[in-house]
């Protein structure tokens, strides 16, 4: 039986990879990754914000099927995962790390976790908040560092306007939440690797805010990387940005290399011979450009990630290309867990297995574009709902909002990077109606089906 490690590194944008082609980032140990195995160059999330996102990656459902359309919306326990049906094989089901499909804030961290399937669960859904599985191996491991890891709930980042702040810790790497997400996932696999198992390793780097260990500190030389585009850069400002970029990029190459002690794991107990890794991000990060920070946007910076997949038979027999282009999202990665663990897909699952990608054959039943949504309120005193939907094919992005009676349209064979919005232009008015109508067959198709109909009435 075939093992499943899944790898996700949050709010890592699709092209913050030197696979992708950046050359101002070093990621050695994920390219050696997507050089054995598939990379996905058109991978997009299901919804630009993390709870969403995460539920449908765990359902293989879209964000208005299983309901958790942004934010602060628990993801049901009734909904049916892929932990829970692989653990009808007879799997080891585990998480480690930032799971975030319930509210963290005022929850309390030390009282049992929902377990959607899992057999073990080490849960910490934001760095060094809560008295979680994370703070309390540093304060067996590294007293001493106990209160430097500490940091202020999410919430309050957002409401002081702290959130996107980048510093330098107090700290070493040795102390680091990502350092604690290898350590435990590989104590796990010394414990349970023998027998089948599925492991979620889960980073909660290098997403906002940006601290860096003491000892990672210089890394990136700040006057090194690129300025962000659409960005107005200003003598005032441009220091703060390099730094906070910089930072970015130091945080991304740290959890590389705790993604490297776990590959180099698997090389050395064997295990790597019967083990697909499957890596991902949840969404992506504007990373100043547009001159904003985070995520919650239609934008590529923000809805584009990046995706792996490494099955052991592609060391014998390496696939036809180590590069897919077709349209892919985060959750077709639920079906593909399903397949490659022989494991019965249920009917309630919406997404695509990936195998016939990775076999290199054509799959003439995908869908050519990505459906993406995205739920927000309109301000903090005024609580009404806007929902956003996305089309975004490999030609096009369409983006509608539910209180506006225009929306966008980027063609992206002439502007890549979507900057003229041609939704009103004449000569685009056929492509518009016939994107609005994809999307509006597409979220017709997908309506949900649960709970089933047990009777004609």
């Amino acid at each position: 039986m075939m093992n499943i490690l899944i790898i996700t590194v949050d709010q890592l944008r699709w092209d913050a990879l030197s696979c992708a082609g950046n050359q101002e980032i070093h990621t050695p140990h994920i390219d050696r990754l997507a050089e054995e195995g598939v990379r996905f160059t058109h991978a997009f999330t299901n919804a630009p914000a993390c709870m969403p996102a995460r539920s449908s990656l765990l359902t293989g459902r879209f964000p208005h099927a299983h309901k958790v359309r942004g934010g602060g919306v628990r993801l049901s326990e009734e909904e049916v995962t892929f932990p829970h049906i692989v653990s009808q094989r007879g799997y080891h089901t585990a998480h480690i790390g930032k799971l975030h499909v319930q509210n963290h804030t005022y929850r309390d961290h030390t009282a049992p976790h929902p377990s959607y399937g899992y057999r073990t669960l080490q849960v910490t859904d934001e760095r060094g908040t809560y008295r979680d599985p994370y703070t309390q191996w540093v304060e067996r491991n590294y007293p001493e560092y106990a209160d430097a890891i500490r940091m202020e709930p999410g919430a309050l980042r957002v409401r002081n306007s702290t959130d996107h702040l980048s510093a330098r810790g107090s700290f070493p790497a040795s102390a680091s939440h990502s350092k604690w997400v290898s350590t435990a996932s590989i104590e796990f696999l010394e414990q349970y690797g023998g027998a089948p198992f599925l492991l979620w390793s889960s980073f909660f780097d290098p997403h906002s805010p940006f601290i860096v260990p003491s000892d990672l500190n210089g890394r990136y030389d700040p006057k090194a990387v690129s300025l962000p585009r659409n960005c107005e850069i200003t003598p005032d400002n441009e220091e703060v940005i390099r730094e906070k970029k910089a930072a970015y990029y130091t945080l991304v190459s740290h959890v590389d290399d705790c993604v490297g002690e776990l590959l180099q794991y698997l090389n050395e107990s064997g295990l790597a011979d019967r083990t697909a890794v499957l890596f991902s991000s949840d969404h992506g990060e504007f990373l100043g450009d547009y001159g904003r920070w985070g995520k919650g946007r239609s934008e590529d910076e923000s809805t584009r990630i990046p995706m792996i997949v490494r099955t052991p038979d592609m060391k014998r027999q390496p696939p036809p290309s180590r590069v897919v282009e077709d349209v892919v999202q985060l959750f077709d990665l639920a079906p593909t867990i399903c397949d490659l663990t022989g494991s019965m897909k249920p009917h309630s699952m919406q997404a695509r297995s990936l195998l016939p990608l990775l076999r290199g054959e054509p799959d003439a039943y995908r869908i050519p574009f990505a459906l993406i949504e995205h739920n927000f309120e309109v301000s903090r005193i005024n609580t009404a709902e806007v929902f956003e939907k996305t089309l975004r094919s490999r030609d096009y992005r369409l983006t509608v909002w539910s209180d506006r009676e225009e929306g966008e349209l980027f063609d992206l064979r002439k502007d890549p990077l979507q900057s003229v919005n041609v939704w009103n232009e004449p000569e685009y008015r056929e492509i518009r109606a016939e994107l609005v109508w994809k999307l509006l067959h597409r979220l017709m198709q997908t309506e949900n089906t649960l709970p089933v109909r047990t009777n004609p009435f």
